[in-house]
C-alpha cells in the first residue's frame, strides 16, 4: 500500500439506509476533494443500546475486528443507531493503537466528537407546536440509544415549557427504543402514565419511532394532525414517504460528514481540535404537525426517494432470481460461481466474498468446529472465496491476509464498502464492496450478505445430512466382527466386477468347530478376524472381499492371472500363522481356497461361478483332511 495515502475507517450502522448512504456518499465526496484518501466503510446492522449488557465480539459487533487488524491512520463513528458504551468499546481498542478517532453524535470518554446541535431546533420545533399550534400538553419520547440527543432535547423541552408557563409533567418524558414495531408500546406506555388520552403532541427522537407511533393511533382510530400531532427529532426519506409525512430535524447530513472528514485529516496531521465540534440542522415542518407547503423541495425529494425505492425493488427482484441458487449449492465453488452470477446480474462488478479458513472444515466437511468460534471472530488469514474487480481480475479460492483485507491494492480516492457474511450469531466472513455507495446497492447487498450466510449454513447442513447417509451406507454394508464387506455389499458392487473377465474366489476357515469347541466361541470369533486380516494383506486394493457367511469368504476380481490364484491358499496361510505365532496362540488359522476364472472362452454368471469355486474349495478342504 502507498504509505502516502490517509487511510480513514468509517464505522456505521447501515439499519437507515437513506442516511447512510448520504453520510457514505459525502464523507467519500469530501475526502476525494481533500485528495490522498483511502476510505473504509466497516458496517453492521445490529442496534445496541446502553445498559443492554451487550460484550464486544459478538453477533454482527464482531466486524469491528477489522479495526484491530486494518492499518489505518484515522477512525470516524457514525454509529447513528448504536450506543456509547459500544463507542467506548471501539474507542478504546483504537486507542491502544494509537489511531485517533473522531464520533459523530456519540461520545467516548477522551476522544474529540462532531454533535449535532440539537437544542435550537427543538426549541425552534416546540415553540412552533405551541404558538401556532396551540399545543400545551406535549409528550416527549426520548431515545435509549441516542444519549446525547436526548439529553439535549430533554433540556429544551423543560426550558421551552418554562418560558411559556406551561406546568411540567414528568409522566410525559419517558425513553424508549427506536423501533417501528414499538408504536403500540410506546402508545401503552403513554397511556399507562394517563397522559396519553389528553395528549396534544408527541415528539419523539427518532422517525422511525414517530411513524410507528402514527400507525398505532391509525388503527386505534385517532387522526394525525386532527387528533393528535406527530414530530420527530431525526428526519430521513421515511419520513417524507410515509404518509402523513412526518415533521423532524434534517440532521444535515452533507454538513456532518464534510466537517467530519476535516477533523479527522487534521488530527492525522497532528493537529489539536476542540473535544466538542457542532453542526447545525433545520426543522422540516410537513403534514404530522398540522402544517402544508412548508417544505418547498418535499415533491423533489418525495420523488427522488420513490424512484431510488423504486430502483431498488427492481434490482431486489433480480437478486432474488439468483437466490434459490444460492441456497440449493452442494459446494463451495458452486456457491462462489452463483455468487458472481449474482453480482453480475444485479450490476455489480467489484466485489470480495471472504470466509474464515477456520470454518473451512465446518462448511465443506461438515464438521462442528471449536466452540470458541462461536464468537464469530474473524480469522487472520482468510480465503477470497469468489472475487472480481478491473485489477484482479476474476478470481476465486484465493488466500488473502486479513490485514490486507482484499487482493485488490488501494488507490487515491478509493472506498471499500465492508459487511459481515453471518448466519444468526455466527460469522463467516466479510463481503467487500469496492466504489460502490449508492443507498439502494446497500440495500440489496445486505439481501445477499443474508444469502450468502443462509446458504453457508444449508450447505453445512447437507455435508452432515451427506457424511450421515455414508456412514448409515458404510455400516449397512460393512460386517461388524471383520470389517469387511458383508453380502449387501456384495449385491450392490458386484456388477461392477462381472462386465469383463474375473476371477471369483470362495475360501473357507478351517477347523473352526474345533477351535469352538475347545476354546470357546471367543476364539473362534478371533481365529474369524485374523484370517479376514489375512485374505485382505494377500489381495489386491482394489479387489471386493466379501464375509459371506460365518466362517466363509468370497473375493471378487478383475485380475485373471492363474499363478496368484493357485497360491491364493498359501498366501493366505502364510500371512495367518505370522499373526498366529505373534499372538502365542494355541490354535492354528489356516483356510482352504477355491477360485474360478470367467472370460470369453469360459464365460459364468456370479451363482455359476460362486457353486463352481465352491467345489473347487471343498476338494482343497478334503485333501488337507487326508494328508
Amino acid at each position: 500500500m502507498n504509505r502516502q495515502l490517509k487511510r480513514i475507517a468509517l464505522v456505521t450502522c447501515a439499519s437507515n439506509f437513506e442516511r447512510y448512504g448520504n453520510i457514505v456518499r459525502f464523507m467519500r465526496r469530501k475526502l476525494q476533494q481533500l485528495g490522498g484518501c483511502v476510505l473504509y466503510v466497516i458496517s453492521s446492522y445490529s442496534v445496541f443500546v446502553d445498559g443492554s449488557g451487550m460484550e464486544f465480539g459478538k453477533g454482527d459487533s464482531a466486524i469491528y475486528q477489522l479495526l484491530d487488524t486494518l492499518e489505518l491512520d484515522g477512525c470516524i463513528l457514525e454509529v447513528n443507531l448504536s450506543s456509547n458504551v459500544l463507542t467506548g468499546q471501539i474507542v478504546e481498542k483504537l486507542r491502544r493503537r494509537g489511531i485517533p478517532a473522531l464520533t459523530i453524535n456519540l461520545e467516548a470518554e477522551g476522544v474529540p466528537y462532531l454533535h449535532l446541535e440539537t437544542r435550537p431546533a427543538c426549541t425552534d420545533l416546540l415553540e412552533h407546536l405551541i404558538v401556532r399550534h396551540g399545543c400545551r400538553r406535549i409528550n416527549l419520547a426520548l431515545s435509549r440509544g441516542n444519549s446525547v440527543m436526548s439529553q439535549e432535547a430533554e433540556e429544551a423541552y423543560r426550558q421551552v415549557l418554562s418560558r411559556h408557563g406551561i406546568p411540567l409533567d414528568e409522566k410525559r418524558i419517558l425513553s424508549t427504543f427506536i423501533s417501528v414495531q414499538d408504536g403500540r408500546k410506546l402508545y401503552d406506555r403513554f397511556d399507562a402514565r394517563g397522559v396519553m388520552a389528553d395528549a396534544d403532541a408527541v415528539v419523539c427522537i427518532h422517525d422511525v419511532s414517530a411513524i410507528g407511533l402514527c400507525l398505532e393511533l391509525e388503527d386505534r382510530g385517532r387522526r394525525v394532525p386532527e387528533d393528535l400531532r406527530i414530530c420527530s427529532l431525526n428526519w430521513s426519506g421515511n419520513s417524507i414517504v410515509f404518509r402523513p409525512q412526518i415533521t423532524g430535524l434534517d440532521r444535515m447530513d452533507q454538513e456532518a460528514a464534510e466537517t467530519a472528514c476535516a477533523l479527522m485529516i487534521d488530527m492525522i496531521d497532528g493537529k489539536t481540535i476542540p473535544r466538542e465540534n457542532t453542526y447545525r440542522g433545520t426543522v422540516r415542518y410537513v403534514e404530522s404537525c398540522g402544517c402544508e407547503r412548508l417544505l418547498p423541495d418535499a415533491a423533489d425529494i418525495y420523488h427522488r426517494v420513490v424512484i431510488n425505492k423504486v430502483e431498488a425493488g427492481k434490482q431486489i427482484g433480480q437478486m432474488m432470481r439468483f437466490n434459490d441458487a444460492l441456497e440449493e449449492v452442494e459446494s463451495l465453488d458452486q456457491l462462489a460461481a452463483n455468487l458472481h452470477e449474482m453480482m453480475q446480474g444485479v450490476g455489480c462488478s467489484s466485489y470480495f466474498c471472504c470466509l474464515n479458513e477456520g470454518d473451512l472444515a465446518y462448511i465443506e466437511n461438515g464438521q462442528e468446529t471449536d466452540p470458541a468460534r462461536s464468537t464469530a471472530l474473524l480469522d487472520q488469514r482468510m480465503l477470497l472465496l469468489a472475487g472480481c474487480s478491473d485489477r484482479t481480475g476474476l478470481l476465486s479460492r484465493t488466500p488473502v491476509a486479513l490485514k490486507d483485507l482484499t487482493p485488490a491494492v488501494p488507490r487515491e480516492g478509493d472506498m471499500f464498502v465492508i459487511l459481515p457474511i453471518c448466519h444468526r450469531s455466527r460469522i463467516f466472513g466479510y463481503c467487500v464492496y469496492l466504489n460502490d455507495e449508492l443507498p439502494i446497492d446497500v440495500y440489496n447487498f445486505r439481501i445477499c450478505q443474508e444469502s450468502i450466510g443462509t446458504s453457508i449454513e444449508n450447505l453445512h447442513r447437507q455435508m452432515v445430512l451427506r457424511i450421515s447417509n455414508m456412514e448409515l451406507d458404510r455400516l449397512h454394508m460393512q460386517d461388524q466382527l471383520t470389517g469387511l464387506h458383508n453380502r449387501f455389499a456384495f449385491r450392490r458392487f458386484a456388477d461392477q466386477y462381472v462386465s469383463g473377465p474375473y476371477t471369483l474366489a470362495m475360501l473357507d476357515l478351517d477347523g473352526l468347530k474345533v477351535i469352538n469347541d475347545r476354546y470357546g466361541h471367543l476364539s473362534g470369533n478371533h481365529a474369524i478376524t485374523l484370517a479376514a486380516q489375512a485374505i485382505r494383506s494377500s489381495i489386491r486394493e482394489e479387489d471386493l472381499t466379501i464375509r459371506y457367511g460365518g466362517d466363509e469368504f468370497v473375493i471378487l476380481s478383475r485380475c485373471v492371472d492363474r499363478a496368484q490364484w493357485e497360491r491364493l491358499s498359501a498366501d493366505v496361510n502364510r500371512f495367518a500363522a505370522r499373526s498366529v505365532a505373534s499372538q502365542k496362540l494355541p490354535f492354528p488359522v489356516t483356510v482352504s481356497a477355491g477360485y474360478v476364472i470367467s472370460d470369453e472362452s469360459h464365460p459364468l454368471s456370479i451363482q455359476e461361478a460362486i457353486e463352481q469355486a465352491d467345489r473347487t474349495m471343498y476338494r482343497q478342504k478334503k485333501e488337507r483332511r487326508e494328508k
